[in-house]
């Protein structure tokens, strides 16, 4: 009987070790789909916006055909993310040289109630290229609740503020989706880069991914 009892429990440990096993091993491929997400993404990825910029100029994304986007989702209050990302995007465009005369840094608000053209335009020239006409300098975009639902969607981008009605000031904090995307001179999805990409590795590949002319 004890004997009887010890080979349950070794056929109990074994199915549990393969079950583990293939747990381990579904998550990894898991893992690794993600990673080659950027690849995958369907053609319809990105889409039509029609914003207002850090100037109170109305654009939209037909205005930078021939010209590659580098889309960022996030808003001026951001304490860590956004204002990361984007010295991140903005040492990778002065690696670039002349190739950087071509992409676009654009940033998106998620925020509109506090993220006025005003704003932006203090908060982005932080950004600026270091070399006059070295690159274009960030554009900055705001507008409607609606109108930012809808280029966030067309994005597939998340955000949600969380408003603490006890914080001082009405402060409150967004969480939103974290990933750069390039879009190519029609318009169509290239390439993502997720957080903690560091400015060389974002350089290389948008040297990779990008044509001069």
């Amino acid at each position: 009987m004890k004997r009887l009892r010890l080979t349950v429990l070794s056929i109990v440990v074994v199915l549990a070790v393969v079950a583990v096993g293939a747990f381990w091993r579904s998550g990894v491929s898991r893992l690794q789909s993600e990673a080659n997400a950027p690849d995958t993404l369907p053609t319809e990825f990105g889409g039509p916006f029609s914003l207002i910029d850090q100037y109170g100029k109305r654009r939209t994304d037909a205005d930078f055909r021939r010209n590659y986007m580098l889309i960022f989702f996030g808003y001026t209050y951001c304490p860590d993310v956004c204002p990361t990302t984007l010295a991140v995007e903005a040492e990778a465009l002065d690696k670039l040289g002349a190739r950087a005369k071509r992409i676009v840094p654009i940033f998106i608000s998620v925020d509109p109630k506090r993220d006025t053209p005003e704003k932006l335009r203090s908060y982005l020239s932080s950004f600026d290229a270091k070399q006059p006409s070295s690159r274009p300098d960030f554009i900055g975009l705001t507008g409607t609740d609606e109108e930012i639902a809808n280029a966030a969607k067309a994005y597939r981008v998340y955000y949600r503020a969380h408003i603490d009605a006890r914080a001082e000031n009405g402060d409150y904090s967004v969480d939103h989706t974290g990933e750069v995307y390039l879009m190519g001179p029609e318009g169509k999805f290239v390439a993502y880069y997720s957080q903690g990409i560091l400015p060389d590795e974002m350089a290389a590949d948008l040297m990779s991914k990008t044509s001069p002319d």
